[in-house]
């Protein structure tokens, strides 16, 4: 998501974020390879109840003008009993709400009724590659007929609807039948999401520093369609952007994608559409866990407090480790970078690949590769 850059280079986000993620349960009738929660049929002990998530809700209000997004997610959502009653207090609070249920039976025309109907405005779908190969990542047969139906029948209810991509080796060849896809049923949103190796996700799924600079290249020709495109964990694609506008090329696997787009989508439409700031774990984003623990994003699970006894705005806006990212207090070269403010690095990535969050971002080209 675009964001303005203050006039000292820093954050625009250092008083309150843009997006607070409550993780509401880990409860999931889904088996997905690259789960980060590695979720579980049932809920796990210490899962904040009733009381303590409209506490939680509370403190995310506390922010103020403008309020951050909540983004309930999972897990899947459709699991807790109180879920309803809890997107209605945010409602209530004023928060502008987000959910982001998994693709079960349980996902039906009256579920996602209810979840408009309890305050819900936007409503974000998993879906990673075309039939059978994104079922085979679900780890359960149907889920992208599930998917496509889930989405037509959120638009037909007015929900904004976002479908998320995760960029692994599996997926990455079909990124464009996905964007595709999106664009023939008129879906506005696609936010890609670049492999992080957390929970049951392995190391050898994610893509080269190579790859991962090709397939941003890419994006970028995708947002020249009817389509906005957003990354995630993959912040380096707005310094792709930038050498994009002075003559920068991508390699073999950029033309082969785009011009499979090009085949099933037509010609380009628009100028690149991509925003030239965005949001980082702990830079805009905020993370609370099933039992309360804060974190600065769901794939940097480093816990920086917890809810039933710490105040989420002095977490976020006065954690040393928070400051040093929102400053980009980073190792080179992501530290000296000149794109430092505009990019940043994955954060949970350099944690996951070398211990240290501040480290360099090893999927970036500039960086040592993966």
């Amino acid at each position: 998501m675009a964001m303005a850059q203050e006039p000292n280079g820093g954050s625009a986000f250092s008083n309150r974020p843009m997006l607070v993620f409550w993780e509401t349960t880990r409860a999931c009738l889904l088996a997905c390879s690259h789960c980060r929660a590695t979720a579980q049929r049932r809920p796990l002990p210490g899962e904040l109840d009733t009381a303590e998530g409209l506490a939680l809700l509370e403190q995310i209000a506390a922010f103020g003008q403008p309020t951050p997004v909540v983004v309930f997610t999972g897990g899947d959502l459709l699991l807790r009993r109180d879920i309803f009653r809890l997107i209605e207090r945010a409602r209530e609070l004023g928060l502008r709400v987000a959910a982001a249920p998994a693709v079960t039976p349980r996902l039906d025309r009256l579920a996602l009724s209810r979840l408009k109907a309890a305050g819900a405005q936007a409503i974000s779908l998993s879906l990673d590659a075309l039939r059978p190969v994104h079922d085979q990542i679900r780890g359960v047969p149907g889920t992208f007929d599930r998917t496509v139906k889930a989405a037509l029948i959120a638009q037909d209810l007015g929900l904004s609807v976002q479908i998320n991509t995760v960029v692994m080796a599996q997926t990455v060849p079909t990124l464009p039948d996905v964007a595709a896809l999106l664009l023939s049923a008129r879906i506005p949103i696609w936010e890609v999401f670049f492999l992080i190796a957390t929970g049951r996700a392995q190391k050898d799924a994610m893509v080269s520093a190579e790859d991962a600079e090709d397939v941003c290249h890419f994006l970028l020709d995708a947002s020249r369609y009817d389509l906005l495109v957003r990354t995630v964990e993959a912040p380096f694609v707005r310094r792709i952007l930038s050498e994009r506008q002075q003559g920068a090329e991508g390699g073999a696997l950029y033309r082969h994608l785009s011009s499979r787009l090009a085949e099933l989508s037509g010609p380009l439409v628009h100028d690149i559409r991509m925003g030239t700031r965005g949001t980082l774990d702990g830079d805009g984003i905020l993370f609370v866990a099933y039992d309360g623990t804060v974190m600065p994003g769901g794939f940097l699970p480093i816990p920086l407090g917890w809810v039933q006894h710490d105040q989420l705005t002095e977490i976020y806006r006065h954690h040393p480790l928070l400051e040093a990212i929102r400053r980009r207090e980073l190792e080179d070269p992501c530290g000296s970078c000149a794109h430092r403010f505009a990019c940043g690095g994955s954060r949970a990535r350099a944690y996951t690949m070398t211990g240290d969050a501040l480290a360099a971002d090893p999927a970036c080209t500039l960086a040592r590769p993966i």
